[in-house]
């Protein structure tokens, strides 16, 4: 990992206000935006999602957009390019795979993220879920990744009141992960099927898809 820090974030500030400006405009809500946390040469610190880069300004504005999860009142604050001393990312694992979709991920990882999950589902529904996963190829182990890092929310949500916990715990004791063409979520035998098609996913629309379809099941 520290080898990808060094291929991939080692780039000079106005790279990285282009490259986040430009992903701010693709994207289709700021839940999936890169959190960043700008120091200043004054020393002042501004904690947000990079949301605009205006070149054709001498001062070259910054438009930072305050973490969205954080305050439901949204907070821009505009800065001179030039002021920045330092950008810290809140999440470089995060930020690196949401701006480089190649970034490499090892089987060891997702095994690793797997058995964390699992801990977290457990303390959360108070019944053992096991993970499945398969011997994933290199370029979809991301998307895997991504996925099940979705589940402890999802289940926190689910499990919400008595008649969720009851549902999950009756219904529920694997989940095993696939790759196909289309996404889908199938019940069979007490084992949670969750496909997922490959390709780009803005994290928080797919989040409440998977959600959705898994209610669907229960």
């Amino acid at each position: 990992m520290i080898a990808s820090y060094k291929k991939n974030l080692f780039i000079e500030f106005p790279g990285w206000f282009i490259k986040l400006a430009d992903f701010a405009d693709r994207a289709d809500d700021v839940y999936s935006l890169p959190k960043i946390e700008l120091v200043l040469h004054t020393g002042n610190l501004i904690r947000g999602c990079i949301i605009g880069y205006d070149r054709t300004q001498p001062e070259k504005l910054l438009m930072v957009m305050g973490i969205p999860d954080s305050d439901p009142k949204p907070e821009i604050t505009l800065v001179s390019g030039s002021q920045v001393a330092a950008i810290s990312f809140i999440d470089a694992n995060e930020t690196l795979r949401i701006l480089e979709p190649n970034a490499t991920i090892s089987e060891l990882e997702l095994k690793r993220t797997a058995k964390k999950v699992e801990e977290d589902l457990e303390k959360g529904i108070t019944s053992k879920i096991n993970l499945i996963l398969d011997s994933y190829p290199e370029e979809n182990r991301k998307l895997v990744l991504d996925t099940i890092k979705f589940l402890p929310s999802i289940f926190e949500s689910l499990t919400n009141d008595e008649l969720g916990k009851k549902a999950v715990a009756e219904n529920i004791e694997n989940i095993k992960i696939s790759i196909a063409e289309a996404d889908s979520a199938i019940l069979e035998n007490k084992e949670l099927q969750i496909t997922v098609s490959a390709g780009y996913k803005f994290p928080h629309k797919e989040k409440e898809r998977l959600k959705k379809e898994i209610e669907n099941v229960l």
